[in-house]
């Protein structure tokens, strides 16, 4: 039916952007929904150990550990030591701690860790030439990390920050994701075809306090923001896959895919090794890896049911988490400019008022909003409950908290 003559020029620009944003709210609904639903399914300890009992431990191949290391962080010790106490076959298991300067304040307590646990092939390794430390880039963590990267003796690599600890049965869970392509313990999505395949394995990064008695609140918004909202935008999107999305704190792949990856977007022969030391001229190497992976070797990451936790102090301000977080968007505009701009509509403010444009002036306005906010702070708490009977009891004790939000 022809619309009558003057019907457009009736509306206004606020009512013609009434339909991209609300398209915009359910994208972002959809994928809260799916976050959700997948921590409630696959992050509890039925669920891991359903994983872990389809696993063969003399099929898993053998795993070089790499820790860069740079002074000392909160609970680095109980956090490094984590490796060590991995539920993996010692033979097939390396670990190599990275330190630039010999006289890192982290040496001794990784040479203590390495004394204690004699029957662990692990290794310290420092720039040789004092002098001229290794530069590839402004990148620290990639300088530090390539010689490591290309001494490993095993071909999967498992880029572990110094600060992040990690559960004894994470290792074996992720190999077999990595070896059989899984995602959370089920195909990729289909909406990636059937060329993808797993070549990344990432890990739900969580945040805790260590301190009772906080002189700021940063760190409580830092624990806050990476149990809340990043963790469950966080497992969406690495379900849905729309395009990499990686946080570096613990990933796991193999060293002759990122190789091969680099050599194919640089259209260069790289030797075997040296892939990684291209992600230096980038300040967040982990995604751009993914991308390289996505890319060059038709790759996409899969997650293993499992989270790491980041210890950190009680010292942060309101002040530093915030500058942080601009600091990081500032960095993610040239990386992913897209997604950094859809940002702000995944926050539950923003993205209920977005919800609630076509109500603007009716009386179901507020009721729209509170309703919304409601919901998604019932999401929020809710996800608490499996996700404490994922951590350990010790650890959930030692903390004082339980992660995602409850």
């Amino acid at each position: 039916m022809p619309l009558r003559p003057g019907y457009h020029e009736g509306l206004t620009f606020a009512q013609l952007l009434v339909v991209p944003i609300l398209i915009l709210y359910c994208v972002v609904l959809i994928l809260v929904l799916t976050g959700f639903i997948q921590i409630l399914k696959y992050f509890n300890r039925d669920s891991q150990r359903e994983l872990e009992d389809a696993i063969n431990n003399s099929a898993l191949e053998g795993v070089t550990i790499l820790r860069p290391i740079k002074g000392i962080d909160p609970q680095m010790e109980w956090c490094l030591e984590s490796s060590f106490k991995q539920d993996y076959l010692k033979s097939k298991i390396e670990i190599v701690f990275c330190v630039q300067s010999s006289t890192d304040p982290g040496i001794p307590i990784i040479r203590k860790l390495i004394s204690k646990y004699p029957e662990t092939d692990a290794k310290l390794l420092v720039d040789k030439d004092q002098d001229h430390l290794d530069n590839f880039g402004p990148n620290p963590k990639v300088n530090n990390l390539h010689k490591g990267y290309k001494a490993a003796k095993y071909d999967i690599i498992w880029v572990l920050d110094s600060n992040v600890y990690t559960y004894p049965q994470t290792l074996k869970r992720s190999v077999y994701t990595l070896q059989n392509n899984l995602n959370n313990g089920s195909g990729i999505p289909t909406l990636l075809g059937s060329k993808k395949k797993v070549k990344l394995v990432t890990h739900v990064p969580i945040v805790i306090s260590t301190s009772k008695h906080m002189t700021n609140w940063g760190s409580k918004l830092d624990e806050m923001f990476m149990s809340t909202s990043h963790g469950k935008f966080y497992v969406a999107l690495n379900r849905v896959q729309p395009a990499p999305c990686v946080n570096g704190k613990s990933n796991l792949y193999r060293r002759s895919d990122l190789d091969s990856a680099v050599s194919r977007i640089t259209n260069t022969h790289v030797e075997e090794g040296d892939g990684f030391k291209h992600f230096a001229k980038y300040i967040g190497e982990d995604n751009m890896i993914a991308i390289a992976l996505w890319d060059g070797v038709d790759g996409c990451a899969g997650m293993s049911r499992d989270i790491v936790l980041q210890p950190i102090g009680g010292q942060n301000s309101v002040r530093d988490y915030i500058a942080r977080r601009v600091r990081w968007l500032r960095v993610r505009k040239y990386m992913v400019l897209a997604a950094t701009l859809i940002e702000p509509a995944t926050e539950s403010l923003v993205s209920g008022v977005l919800g609630n444009t076509p109500f603007c002036g009716d009386g179901l306005s507020f009721i729209w909003l509170c309703g919304h906010s409601l919901t998604i702070y019932s999401f929020e708490h809710s996800i608490g409950s499996p996700m404490e009977f994922s951590m350990g009891r010790d650890d959930s004790i030692f903390f004082g908290i339980s992660p995602f939000g409850h």
